[in-house]
């Protein structure tokens, strides 16, 4: 840890994991950085060239192609496969060879005898590297902050399983998160141990979210108090270590320096002038088996219900290619109603759109609903069937498991979708958010009260 720096201080954030869990830190980093500190992004090597882009500060690869790990032939065929225990073995090999590579490159980018990120004054650390964030943060002797992009907590509110644990007791809520927490930490206390010895640190005997309340360590939760009603009053006694601040996204001048498609693709635009609000369909980085089964069967269901689409499956096997004179889809049959991009920008397309199919990742949820229109979640993974539940819940759409997705259950969740009932309680929905500029604000404010004295600005 430096004594002084001028600008203000060196602000390290650690960002592991796709796009979604890199984006809101991005967004953190450049506020930021437009405060004066001096900025260092530790990201997956095929996200540096976005966290470049951007343009918050020095970028540093960090750990293994987190894309490349669930999108490979391997990792298709393991999706493809009826054995579940073969799915499943891939799933636990993959997740254990990632986290080997990232212990090893923290080790050399914080730890080691000459890393490659140096002087830092406070740390930044993403959901997925909390553990290991607070590792280094300990050994380095600098302030640590947490991000968080879902109630992953223990509170008396909202279970830890969705569909499981909804609507116990406020008792047996808080009883079922203990046991979660102890669960996660029976499977997660050796590698982090072992990651701790490396680090010349004592082990420890209690879990990562036990160790971040005792030590009062800001956990920002970077999505709109609306999402848990209730959930923000429980966290606020007292200077709370759990903000609800509200979702965070990019600038518009950050937005524009990225490879997306926005309203500079003319074709786009005129096919959207030539029609109703069409339907958009992403699934972020999420690993589809057979892309082209899946857009066929959402198609399908929605010309059933008079609606064109907007398909983002990116440079995925199954995307179809766009006409050059026209913009539409060439695809024989779907007689132009269909549109193909690859990244875009959700902040320009959503509130053109009437709906919008999604994986359910935080990123794509907020801006769904700051746009005001219905969302079906088709979840994956981790935090994902938490939206998925919440979008219901809340009367703003509908959502189950990816694998449940058919022709006929996209049809019946469209009909939910564009139910009068849905599209009014979206439009209020949208309407009594927090704007991502003041939940960014607050955010990089409890960062700043983090920051030594006399390093702030």
């Amino acid at each position: 840890m430096r004594t002084g720096t001028p600008g203000g201080a060196h602000l390290v954030f650690l960002l592991y994991g796709s796009r979604g869990d890199i984006q809101p830190g991005l967004c953190l980093a450049l506020e930021s950085a437009s405060r004066g500190h001096r900025v260092t992004l530790a990201v997956p090597p095929n996200l540096v060239p976005l966290a470049t882009a951007a343009g918050a500060g020095e970028v540093v690869p960090i750990g293994a192609d987190t894309d490349r790990q669930w999108s490979s032939d391997e990792a298709l065929d393991a999706q493809r496969t009826a054995h579940p225990l073969r799915a499943a073995k891939f799933a636990l090999d993959t997740a254990r060879s990632g986290i080997a590579a990232f212990d090893d490159a923290m080790m050399a980018t914080f730890l080691d005898d000459d890393p490659t990120i140096t002087e830092v004054d406070a740390l930044i650390a993403a959901p997925l590297c909390q553990a290991r964030g607070l590792a280094v943060a300990e050994k380095l002797g600098v302030p640590l902050t947490v991000l968080r992009y879902a109630p992953m907590s223990e509170n008396t509110v909202i279970g830890p399983i969705p569909g499981v644990t909804d609507g116990w007791t406020p008792h047996w809520t808080r009883r079922a998160w203990r046991a979660h927490d102890g669960v996660v930490w029976s499977l997660m206390r050796h590698g982090e141990n072992r990651f701790r010895r490396r680090a010349g640190l004592y082990p420890v005997r209690t879990s990562c979210a036990e160790r971040l309340n005792l030590a009062q360590i800001p956990q920002i939760q970077a999505y709109d108090p609306g999402i848990v009603p209730g959930l923000a009053e429980q966290w606020r006694p007292g200077p709370s270590i759990k903000p609800v601040v509200g979702f965070l996204d990019l600038p518009s001048r950050a937005r524009a320096a990225l490879d997306e498609t926005s309203g500079a693709d003319v074709h786009l635009v005129r096919w959207l002038d030539a029609g109703e609000p069409p339907l958009f369909v992403g699934f972020g980085s999420m690993p589809m088996a057979d892309p082209a089964a899946t857009r066929a069967m959402i198609a399908a269901a929605a010309r059933r219900h008079g609606m064109r689409c907007v398909f983002a499956f990116g440079d995925r096997p199954g995307a179809q290619s766009i006409s050059s004179d026209s913009g539409a889809s060439s695809a024989a049959g779907e007689s132009f109603d269909t549109y193909d991009v690859a990244a875009v920008d959700h902040s320009w397309l959503l509130p053109r759109c009437a709906a919008v199919i999604h994986h359910g990742g935080a990123g794509t949820t907020a801006a769904g609903l700051r746009a005001g229109i219905p969302a079906i979640v088709y979840s994956f993974t981790a935090e994902q069937p938490f939206w998925a539940g919440r979008i219901a819940d809340l009367g703003l759409g509908t959502g189950r498991r990816f694998s449940h997705l058919t022709t006929e259950t996209v049809f019946d969740d469209l009909a939910v979708a564009r139910s009068a009932s849905v599209r009014a309680a979206a439009t209020e929905f949208a309407a009594r958010m927090i704007s991502p500029d003041h939940a960014v604000r607050t955010a990089a404010d409890i960062v700043d009260a983090r920051v030594p004295q006399g390093l702030s600005r």
